[in-house]
């Protein structure tokens, strides 16, 4: 009797075990991220060939209801900034970023990194911008120093039902050359590799779904998800590039929404077992046909007011556009690069002028310029500064720039002035300082930025010029002072820079 009783729990056991055999495994659990990057400022939509793409009420009304409709279907959905929020515009110029960190956290963002350009204000204003937002400043690859203040997390962790997603992010360590000197003072830029790894070694165990926000750029964003173990996706940023559908390294899904709220990411991510089973993604236009989110709409409408009454005066004339193409000023001679450096090397009487291509972003337009379109083409403060330089010191900077790619071309090519140049097999040959062939052993006044003067963009030969002076002008009001000029023409190609 006793063995009986001890046989019908075991036999139930044996029947029970065998019913689970024949159940279904449960479901993958479906996390949805939306995500974009490199919003530089773009509140108000661009007008590309007749067409109006982005602007922030609609990214904003567009995330919104993506979000509801990935709730409704019973799926978590987090929102994801990748960095570079600030800079690039009038707007963002005039008001450092605060309405555009307002309205994100109005709408439920769930975590971003800083790109370079949210340095740009300086590192008090970002804090500033953080204490602000609803939202975490995720980094780990930056430390601070001894007296300055930590704005940011290095990681979070959120539900997304049973799963623990944790995120953590990282950001270019060329951020002290790509802003103004002193911006980053305080801070250290490491590696963000060895960041991560130290991090996730350390952490990993808290989430089961490690997403990394990453400011580092297409290629550095593979290398993470090479050597990084444990990494499940990494949202991109940088480079602006627009990824299609998401890039597959080492497993590990890559994520870039191109830039200026253009388009928001989505990606599903179906996970089972603690594992990625499956990666979807693609590309959401904000196009017209998305309804503007009507609280963003009306919060911004007052800022907008606002900068049109400061900045809405006509500064001056222009007989044509001059374009403001990413690629055409960081690859060879374009206009507004001439227009900029002549008057940089008029006002201050220099042998020759320099301005990097990165400096510059946005055209001007035909007819009347107001202040607006004057702080969308240069919205860094930068002042101008002549330097003395030999001509070995120019020499190594213009074979700089002979030896830049062309694709994905960085911001520290060199617009000139007083100058003429054929870059050829990466070297800077048949080199010309006012019509005159450059003699290494000469020292040449040099027109340049305080950005240039540090070193910026890695150009380091600025560093070495002697009897430097700060003119106290900024690169805005000499443009403003060269546009208001009666009967103003402004420079073409001149065969500056010949490049084959």
């Amino acid at each position: 009797m006793e063995r009986a009783k001890r046989v019908v729990p075991i036999l139930l056991a044996a029947a029970l075990t065998a019913a689970l055999a024949f159940l279904p495994p449960p479901r993958p659990a479906v996390v949805a991220i939306y995500h974009f990057n490199d919003f530089h400022g773009q509140v108000e939509p661009l007008v590309r060939q007749g067409r109006e793409e982005g602007g922030l009420s609609r990214l904003a009304g567009l995330l919104r209801e993506r979000k509801a409709g990935a709730a409704a279907e019973g799926r978590t959905a987090l929102a994801l900034f990748a960095g570079d929020l600030f800079t690039g515009t009038a707007f963002s110029t005039l008001f450092q970023g605060e309405p555009e960190v307002r309205v994100l956290s109005r709408t439920g963002l769930d975590g971003a990194t800083t790109g370079n350009h949210e340095w740009d204000f300086g590192s008090e204003v970002l804090r500033k911008r953080a204490e602000e937002a609803s939202y975490p400043f995720l980094l780990c690859n930056v430390t601070a120093e001894e007296g300055s203040a930590v704005f940011w997390t290095p990681y979070t962790v959120t539900r997304a039902g049973s799963l623990r997603v944790a995120l953590t992010g990282v950001t270019t360590p060329d951020t002290p050359l790509t802003t103004a000197p002193g911006n980053t003072r305080g801070y250290r830029f490491e590696d963000p590799v060895a960041s991560l790894r130290a991090l996730l070694g350390a952490h990993g165990s808290e989430g089961d779904l490690w997403i990394v926000l990453s400011h580092c750029g297409f290629e550095e964003d593979r290398r993470i998800a090479r050597e990084v173990p444990g990494v499940a996706l990494v949202v991109g940023g940088h480079d602006h590039k627009e990824l299609e559908r998401p890039w597959m390294e080492n497993g590990v899904a890559i994520v870039q929404a191109g830039d200026r709220g253009r388009f928001l990411g989505e990606v599903l991510l179906a996970v089972q077992g603690g594992k990625v089973r499956s990666v979807e993604g693609r590309l959401l236009p904000v196009s017209t046909s998305v309804p503007a989110d009507p609280d963003a709409e009306a919060f911004l409408a007052g800022f907008l007011r606002e900068e049109k009454e400061r900045l809405g005066a006509s500064v001056g004339r222009l007989p044509q556009a001059l374009s403001g193409d990413r690629l055409l000023l960081r690859t060879g001679e374009a206009p507004l690069g001439n227009l900029l450096t002549d008057a940089m090397r008029l006002a201050s009487g220099a042998d020759c002028a320099f301005l990097n291509g990165g400096a510059i972003r946005a055209g001007l337009p035909a007819g009347e310029v107001t202040g607006r379109d004057l702080y969308a083409c240069l919205p860094f403060f930068d002042s101008l500064t002549t330097v003395e330089l030999s001509g070995a010191d120019l020499k190594a900077l213009l074979d700089r720039c002979a030896a830049m790619p062309r694709q994905a071309p960085p911001g520290g090519f060199l617009q000139v002035s007083g100058l003429t140049v054929r870059y050829e097999e990466g070297q800077a040959r048949e080199v010309k300082v006012n019509g005159a062939p450059l003699e290494a052993g000469r020292t040449y006044v040099v027109a340049c930025t305080q950005f240039l003067l540090s070193g910026g963009d890695g150009l380091v030969e600025f560093k070495n010029g002697r009897n430097a002076r700060d003119w106290g002008i900024g690169l805005q009001e000499l443009l403003r002072r060269t546009l208001a000029r009666p009967g103003f023409v402004p420079p073409g190609n001149e065969g500056r820079i010949i490049r084959r």
